[in-house]
């Protein structure tokens, strides 16, 4: 089976607009990491896979010390400048299935699906379908579409570019982007005098206390198989950072896992399309031992940097179970190797 690896910082994505518009946040060294470290894991698990020819995009342009490493067993595409979506076509109609990493920030994961699918390539994409990525990338309407189905979520409401923060609102409170990715753009906001008006369409929510977790899930139209559950770990800042992950405690795991399937379940339902792939579900777990106050954030329709953790947790890997379920096979998860859990992308 001929695999495509696609990884958006690293495969040609900075060349674009789009990136122009991120760069002002932050360098891009920062961006660069975390995408290298998840594309090189990604191509060492599938490479545990016999069976897969597997090729990786990398941009050409790429300084010499973020260019990603892979075994020789890897075949590296070296995309031009300018040349990385006419690239990804390309490759694309090569390819029997593709793997598809991009953010979410500025509606760069759906432009870039959508692309793949108009190229009458969709069939091969280890991605979810349109419309459950369209209201996954958009923070709030996941929220909504969350809260309607009786799934907890913070108390929030939208704010237009140039929006100011609402009379009364409870504080603390947490601005962010409705279409971004990790920590982009995102504030925590203790008093008014933090408050800084948005640029672009935002999300603002009640700052909720607890543990920031994630849970993983395999996809696909009748099953969703959840993997180890994650604490996340941040900068501790108005504007915090994320910087990695490790295994949560396992008197949280049944709990996690089942709040991630009922939202994944719920979403599904609201855009009445099946997650597809990889999918990621971030919570809030709240110190009520029933979980009665854990809430959930956001769902990501992609590849997680979760995927390093439980990638290294994994003898066999996870790309070779995760091909295997959305094809409906019967897959078997290995046990897990707990002490290689933990990742930094810092």
């Amino acid at each position: 089976m001929r695999l495509l690896l696609y990884e958006w910082c690293c495969s040609g994505g900075m060349q674009s607009e789009s990136a122009r518009n991120i760069l002002q946040k932050a360098p891009l060294e920062d961006f660069l990491r975390e995408g290298r470290l998840m594309l090189e894991t990604l191509a060492c698990d599938a490479e545990k896979n016999a069976d897969l020819n597997i090729t990786v995009m990398i941009d050409a342009t790429l300084p010499a010390t973020e260019v990603p490493y892979f075994s020789e067993h890897i075949t590296v595409e070296k995309i031009a400048s300018s040349k990385s979506h006419s690239s990804l076509l390309a490759m694309a109609s090569e390819a029997d299935q593709i793997i598809l990493i991009a953010p979410e920030t500025h509606s760069i994961l759906f432009q870039t699906i959508i692309a793949v699918e108009q190229a009458g390539f969709g069939d091969r994409l280890v991605n979810c379908p349109v419309p459950f990525i369209r209201a996954a990338s958009d923070k709030q309407t996941t929220c909504a579409m969350l809260a309607a189905a009786g799934i907890p979520t913070p108390a929030g409401c939208t704010l237009p570019a140039g929006g100011s923060l609402p009379t009364g609102f409870r504080l603390p409170a947490v601005l962010k982007s409705r279409t971004s990715a990790g920590c982009d753009g995102l504030i925590t906001i203790w008093d008014r005098s933090d408050f800084v008006t948005p640029i672009t369409g935002s999300r603002l929510e009640c700052h909720v206390p607890g543990i920031p977790s994630s849970v993983c899930c395999l996809c696909r139209a009748d099953s969703i198989i959840p993997l180890l559950p994650f604490e996340q770990v941040f900068t501790d800042a108005q504007q915090p950072v994320y910087i990695g992950g490790r295994l949560a405690h396992e008197d949280y795991h049944a709990r996690m896992q089942s709040l991630a399937v009922r939202s994944i379940e719920a979403l599904n339902k609201a855009t009445q399309a099946k997650a597809h792939g990889w999918v990621g579900v971030d919570m809030i777990l709240g110190s009520c031992d029933e979980g009665h106050d854990d809430r959930v954030l956001e769902i990501n329709p992609r590849l997680t940097t979760s995927f390093v953790g439980l990638s290294r947790a994994q003898h066999g890997g996870l790309i070779h179970p995760l091909l295997n379920h959305i094809q409906g096979e019967e897959i078997n998860i290995g046990p897990w190797n707990t002490e290689f859990c933990e990742f930094s992308v810092a």
